[in-house]
């Protein structure tokens, strides 16, 4: 049954008051230098862990406890009064101050919150001892000779309770217990018994002649300093009161090494060491546990560049792949923990985003998603944004969201897409992940700038290859059209001009001079024909269209024999009867080409092996020579036309191109072209 919240917070103050009041109790107990003034306050410690955990407005249980406590003991209106405004003051100003002056951890667990809490008890106590003191004056005027003893003992009481029982509140009413090993419950356990041991042993053993037991107090320091080191601020807490308790109760008792003066000073005296045990064990265990946070914030640092390493290495590879932005989408959630991640990107003609890639839920249900976010305003600020909805998201037959963050994917000031975040839990997207998060962002904005860049150069190859195919072949057809008009109209032409000559001869036969110019004239002719019949061949060969790729390379190689004195020798492999297609057998025929001119301007060659071979749906070319040979990557960096041109007529068919070769070794160029019909 759900609780009236009139009647909750009445019952917490009901219940803070009670608590408030069984302190006074304790502490009035020990009150031996006045009935309202003692050197043990547990109070203030309950009324600054009450007001600092549960909130302020339960200050009116301190003033009631006070006020109604102090008149069942038959204490006077005004002094009741006044004592429950010194107290009230006190616990207010405290907290005040804690949490004026920075955000104050009531776990205690840096140096600088138990500075905080030092310094601000330090003078909110003197101000409710100072009020008390003049309290009990006003009320008693036979106390102005004890004036500065009692307000001695009443500071030193307050502020031993902030330092001592507040600490010990704060701490185990402030975080959850951790769950710790058996090793470390069992070295827990044994510390603790043996600082209640000593401790006991210390301040329950009558007093020793000499120095002797004085030095027994020292004995304290090893155990509570372990529990500090090794069990932070819950053991250190634990440790101080434990001291705290059997100090006092054996010091009342007039045992231990503060029991030589009166009880009063005597439990000045211990407060004063309880105040050096509470300090060292605080600022120790604040200490040790800042040196943990620091290592486990280093271990998390690492792993987020961990992280981040992992997922630039995925992105990189997934560069040019089809849906990019799921990718990125995916990516953060699997990496980062988010439930849903979602981009939404510019269409490139106008400033609107619509939604490009989503991972958790399906593309339908984002509107219900996009409706939670003002993308106006990120553009105006593309800033990381996170913030909580102002109702929480509940997408249909799924969970609820309570948190949401922005990033944007920028190119230079300009936002190319927005990454969008949901996630279950309250608070996800603290500043170190926001931080982590925009690092990503900016790992996925500089991949997609890459991919843009990547396709745009995939895209221009592929024009240049095109263009290139379309040079070659309407190069190949200006060829063979000249190739057809060189053989067809002007070698028809000569064999005619021949034939006339051959007329010339036969009807002038008495002329001995004309009948020399004849023979020069039929020379001539024959001359040409050859030259044409040479030009053709280089142009196209005939025999490449009509015959094949086999029969075209032997008619090359037995003119390259005759014109240039060579060994040249010729294999093939598979090839028998075999027609490749048109644009392969073009391609091997100029590479042969190619590499035998090659070897007649570079090599000083004495042979060259010619090797067509097909193997599989493959058409492998090798022409190998033993002539001075190359250094490669040399003749690619000088910018050889020739070997480019090879090269390019491969790879524009799917093959590739390899050349092997070193000085003084001679130089193998091997072409694997795929010949699918």
């Amino acid at each position: 049954m759900k609780l009236n919240p009139v009647l909750k917070y009445l019952l917490k103050l009901l219940g803070l008051a009670v608590i408030y009041r069984l302190g006074v109790v304790i502490g009035l107990s020990m009150a031996y230098v006045q009935s309202n003034t003692s050197p043990v306050w547990p109070p203030t410690g309950i009324a600054v862990a009450a007001l600092l955990l549960f909130g302020w407005q339960l200050w009116p249980a301190i003033t009631l406890a006070v006020i109604l406590g102090s008149l069942l003991t038959g204490a006077p209106l005004t002094l009741a009064i006044g004592m429950a405004i010194g107290n009230t003051l006190e616990a207010l100003a405290l907290v005040y101050l804690l949490r004026r002056f920075g955000p104050f951890h009531p776990n205690l667990d840096r140096i600088r919150d138990v500075i905080s809490l030092i310094l601000a008890a330090i003078s909110c106590t003197a101000l409710s001892a100072t009020i008390g003191a003049i309290s009990l004056l006003l009320t008693d005027g036979s106390l102005a000779p004890a004036f500065w003893q009692i307000w001695t003992t009443w500071w030193i009481g307050d502020f031993l309770g902030a330092l001592v029982v507040g600490p010990f509140l704060l701490v185990w009413g402030s975080r959850s217990i951790d769950r710790l090993s058996l090793r470390r419950k069992l070295e827990s356990a044994v510390v603790f018994i043996a600082l209640a041991v000593v401790t006991w042993y210390v301040f329950f053993t009558p007093q020793i002649a000499g120095i002797a037991h004085r030095a027994l107090l020292y004995v304290v320091f090893p155990f509570t300093i372990w529990a500090a080191l090794r069990t932070g601020q819950r053991g250190a807490t634990a440790a101080i009161v434990i001291v705290s308790g059997i100090a006092i109760w054996g010091t009342t008792l007039t045992y231990g090494p503060f029991a030589d003066s009166s009880k009063n000073d005597s439990l000045i005296l211990l407060q004063t060491f309880m105040a050096v045990v509470a300090l060292t064990s605080l600022i120790l265990a604040a200490a040790t546990t800042e040196r943990h946070s620091a290592s486990d914030a280093l271990n998390q640092k690492v792993l987020d560049l961990a992280t981040l390493n992992r997922s630039s290495e995925t992105l990189l590879s997934t560069l040019g792949q089809q849906d990019f932005y799921g990718k990125i989408c995916q990516l953060a959630r699997k990496q980062f923990g988010v439930d849903i991640a979602w981009i939404e990107a510019t269409d490139g003609r106008t400033d609107e985003f619509i939604p490009a890639a989503i991972s958790g839920v399906a593309m339908e249900q984002l509107p219900l998603l996009a409706a939670f976010w003002n993308d106006g305003a990120q553009r105006e600020n593309p800033e990381p944004t996170s913030a909580r909805p102002t109702s929480a998201i509940r997408i249909p037959d799924e969970a609820v969201y309570k948190s949401f963050a922005s990033f944007p994917l920028l190119f230079g000031e300009q936002p190319l897409a927005l990454l969008k975040l949901l996630s279950r839990q309250d608070d996800f997207f603290d500043k170190d992940r926001l931080l982590l998060l925009q690092s990503f962002a900016n790992l996925g904005a500089i991949a997609i700038q890459n991919s843009l860049l990547l396709d745009k150069v995939q895209k221009g190859n592929e024009q240049l290859h095109a263009l290139s195919q379309r040079l070659m072949k309407a190069q190949e057809e200006e060829r063979l059209h000249l190739s057809r008009e060189l053989h067809d109209e002007l070698g028809q032409l000569l064999i005619a001009a021949i034939f006339q000559l051959g007329l010339l001869e036969r009807n002038s036969a008495s002329s001995e001079a004309v009948q020399e110019h004849v023979q020069e004239l039929k020379s001539t002719v024959n001359n040409i024909q050859q030259e044409l019949h040479s030009l053709a061949v280089n142009l196209r060969p005939a025999s490449l269209d009509h015959v094949g790729l086999v029969s075209a390379i032997e008619q090359y190689i037995r003119e390259f024999r005759r014109q240039y004195q060579l060994k040249v020798e010729f294999e093939t492999a598979g090839m028998q009867n075999r027609r490749l297609p048109s644009a392969v057998e073009t391609a091997i025929f100029r590479i042969v080409q190619e590499s035998l001119t090659n070897v007649i301007l570079h090599a000083q060659a004495t042979r060259v092996d010619v090797v067509i071979n097909l193997k599989g749906d493959d058409a492998i070319a090798i022409i190998e020579d033993n002539g001075v040979g190359f250094y490669p990557s040399l003749a690619t960096d000088g910018g050889h036309l020739g070997l480019f041109g090879m090269r390019e007529r491969v790879e524009m068919l799917g093959g590739s191109l390899t050349i092997e070769s070193e000085p003084g070794k001679g130089t193998t160029v091997r072409a694997e072209v795929p010949c699918h019909d």
